[in-house]
């Protein structure tokens, strides 16, 4: 700006400073008022030239001008008239005053070279006042572009701001922080404010001066334009203005620098300064700064950078170890629910003597205490005189099937509105029974148990929903009669569904039960009694290849309905059940392989429905039933495997539709009853391993016609054998005749029917003591023993 805008400016500023001067009520000595200040004192310091101690605690405004005047005689020359004759801050009294010239603006080399300067160093002094215990604190920056700012209504700090770099001024003692983008400011006592503005407004603007004694450097804000560069060099200043209040308590303002704040925030979170909460810096005191031409840092200490380094390696040891928790997890919760669901499938079911001790009920989860609904509470009340104390068992099938019913059952209850049927619901009890057999038999783990516990009605559960034989849709439909309801008449689970346990006594009550099927399976227990005397309907009982033992109930004695009962491959035991010869209309009775022992009663032979008899593979002794007539229907008869003894039946040959007639591996005597000479429908005989004896017979009978597996082997027959007989006939299939001294020759015509190519009349079985037969094609035996080789 030029002279006239800054002696204008000036002007104007005295005028305001006069009118709030007057409300103090003194006039100064030019007759302008003069506002009052409290005198502060300060130790004498030493000039620079080493002369006396100056006392600045009087008027600061004498002391300054003294000072500026001194500044300008020093540097007075050519460019400046060093007379001073009058004026507002001269010291004659009337004296003309002199005219200034204008202030030679210093080139932009000269100004930078001058900021490279003062940027290789951080300089700062200190003047502490004890009497007024305010401090100066003074910081170049490092790469300083610095401003002043001052307060126009007077009075206040002048803060001289540095960026890059820091320092803060404390009102007592100093100390200074560096940091690698804070800022600095420079406080200055309000006196020393008001001395300087006074002094500068009498010399007409700002200078750029420094006092050597009071240790600060006044830089004025200006923008150097220079026509050979296009630098331009831009000393800027940002401040914030804050409150304080000194030993005097009086209240004086002061400017600050603001700081950054993406910066500030960065400073804070690495630990570096403490960060207040107007967003200031706190004061503190760094070991170590490190200083270049850009910006100013902290150097960190051995032991600092050893700490952070530790910090940085935990926090990648931990994350290591997470994800390695983490994969571990992933690949073994698989391979755990992989090979730990349910239980082993794989048992053991052959049974090499007498077992003593039965598999105990696979356990799965149940409550840990009793439940104490209500509800729960009157479900046991009612149903403990159908199962006892049973239900209060925990664990039990009977208390799980109960809690089911209290809290687990989804049926709609179209009463309520809700679930679960009602108690006095003519349901109620059948599906607690059927709820109680899923449980009794390990239903969790059943290979097809689709709709069990679910919230359609049992009729639709698997096993149950079906047509068996009198039962064509799983229930019976109920009738018009108030209360009926569906009622199930079959439950069949067909086979190796895995299913385990003991069959409950509670099933009894399904009275329309026809069809009961558990096959393959691993039941275990008894049959229970009870239901013989109420599964009066009963027509087909299939319970083989189990792990039942006991013996038939005597309950179905008499039983109009009982048609078929399959208990082949079980543990029973005792003695052979008559009752068997009470069920008037048994059809097909499968005992095979079992521990029954003593006789088969000759009333079998009363049975005139029995079409199947097989007690193959267990410890029968004594005679075959020999009271057969032509009014029985009996086709397969299989007695293998035990130890029956006598004579063959002669009366089964009035049998008239036997086909099949097994007795191997007995103790059989005597010879083949000439009545069996009559079968026309016999078609396969085994006699084998016997001690019969005796010759075949000779002539053509119809015996012969019909056979297509015949078994003599390892008995005692002799004589010719009528091998003439054989060649009439395409059936024939097998013909064991080894380990007897039956003689004769083997034709080429059956050896022919050896040939693979052929189909229904091949004959696959040929055996013969080659030693006393001829014969070119069989499988030959000598001396009791097989010749190997032969037979191709």
């Amino acid at each position: 700006m030029d002279d006239e805008d800054l002696e204008a400016r000036i002007a104007a500023k005295q005028a305001k400073k006069k009118k709030k001067s007057a409300s103090t009520g003194e006039i100064g000595a030019d007759g302008a008022p003069v506002r009052k200040k409290k005198k502060k004192k300060k130790p004498a310091s030493t000039s620079a030239d080493g002369g006396s101690t100056r006392d600045i605690t009087g008027d600061n405004s004498a002391i300054l001008e003294d000072r500026i005047r001194a500044k300008q005689s020093a540097s007075s020359g050519g460019d400046r008239d060093t007379t001073d004759t009058g004026g507002e801050g001269g010291g004659g009294g009337g004296a003309k005053p002199r005219k200034k010239k204008k202030k030679r603006r210093p080139k932009l080399e000269d100004q930078t070279e001058a900021t490279k300067s003062s940027s290789a160093n951080v300089r700062g002094t200190v003047d502490d006042n004890d009497n007024n215990g305010e401090g100066v604190a003074v910081a170049v920056a490092t790469t300083a572009k610095a401003a002043v700012r001052y307060n126009d209504e007077g009075g206040a700090h002048v803060a001289v701001a540095a960026s890059a770099t820091a320092a803060v001024a404390t009102r007592e003692g100093v100390a200074v922080a560096a940091t690698a983008t804070a800022t600095a400011s420079v406080a200055v006592s309000s006196a020393a404010m008001q001395s300087m503005e006074e002094d500068l407004e009498a010399k007409g603007g700002y200078d750029n001066n420094y006092d050597e004694e009071g240790g600060v450097e006044l830089v004025e804000k200006e923008r150097y334009n220079d026509n050979d560069s296009d630098d331009v060099i831009e000393l800027e200043q940002e401040g914030m203005m804050g409150n304080g209040n000194n030993n005097n308590d009086e209240n004086e303002m002061a400017y600050c620098f603001e700081a950054d704040t993406e910066i500030m925030a960065e400073i804070n979170q690495e630990g570096l300064v403490q960060v207040d909460e107007s967003g200031g810096i706190q004061a503190f005191v760094a070991e170590t700064i490190a200083i270049d031409g850009d910006d100013v840092g902290i150097i960190k200490s051995d032991a600092e950078i050893e700490k952070e380094e530790k910090k940085k390696y935990t926090k990648y040891f931990c994350g290591a170890v997470a994800v390695l928790v983490v994969v571990i997890i992933a690949v073994a919760v698989p391979i755990t629910l992989k090979y730990a669901k349910g239980r082993q499938e794989t048992r053991i079911t052959e049974i090499t003597q007498d077992p003593t001790t039965f598999p105990s009920l696979m356990p799965s989860d149940v409550p840990s205490s009793m439940p104490s609904s209500v509800r729960f509470t009157e479900i046991i009340q009612q149903l403990e005189p159908l199962s006892g104390d049973a239900l209060k068992v925990q664990g039990s099938p009977q208390y799980k099937a109960a809690m089911w019913m209290a809290d687990g059952d989804l049926i709609p209850n179209l009463g309520t509105g809700g679930t679960g049927l009602d108690l006095d619901d003519a349901r109620f009890e059948q599906r607690y029974v059927m709820a109680l057999f899923y449980y009794a038999m390990d239903g969790n783990n059943w290979e097809e148990n689709q709709g069990w516990l679910g919230e359609e009605s049992e009729c639709e559960w698997f096993g149950i929903k079906g047509s068996s034989n009198g039962c064509p849709g799983g229930c019976i439909e109920r009738s018009d009669f108030v209360g009926d309801y569906d009622k199930i008449c079959r439950i069949s689970m067909g086979r190796t569904n895995n299913l385990y346990g003991q069959i409950p006594s509670e099933i009894d009550t399904l009275t329309e039960i026809r069809w009961f099927e558990i096959q393959e399976d691993y039941l275990t227990g008894t049959i229970p009694e009870s239901i013989g005397r109420t599964w009066k309907k009963l027509h087909t009982m299939l319970l083989g290849g189990n792990f039942l033992h006991g013996g038939f109930p005597d309950a179905f004695e008499n039983n109009d309905m009982l048609g078929t009962i399959f208990i082949d491959r079980n543990l029973f035991n005792g003695t052979f059940p008559n009752v068997f010869t009470t069920l008037k209309n048994l059809e097909w009775l499968d005992a095979e392989t079992n521990n029954f022992v003593g006789t088969i009663p000759d009333e079998i032979s009363n049975l005139k429905s029995l079409r199947i008899l097989n007690v193959n593979n267990n410890s029968l002794n004594g005679y075959l039933p020999d009271s057969w007539d032509e009014n029985n229907l009996i086709e397969d008869l299989e007695v293998a495997g035990n130890k029956f003894n006598g004579p063959l039946p002669a009366s089964l040959a009035k049998a008239k539709f036997l086909k099949d007639f097994r007795a191997s591996r007995n103790q059989l005597t005597g010879s083949l009853p000439v009545e069996y000479h009559q079968f026309e429908n016999l078609e396969e005989l085994y006699l084998d391993q016997n001690k019969m004896v005796g010759e075949l017979p000779q002539t053509a009978e119809p015996f012969y016609d019909g056979l297509q597996e015949f078994s003599i082997h390892s008995n005692d027959f002799e004589g010719r054998f009528p091998v003439e007989h054989f060649e009439k006939t395409f059936r024939i299939k097998v013909l064991s005749l080894h380990r007897n001294r039956l003689t004769g020759t083997i034709t080429a015509n059956i050896c022919a029917r050896k040939d693979t190519e052929l189909a229904y009349t091949q004959i696959v079985t040929l055996t013969a003591d080659c030693d006393l037969m001829d014969c070119d094609c069989c499988t030959c035996y000598e001396g009791g023993e097989l010749v190997q080789g032969t037979g191709s």
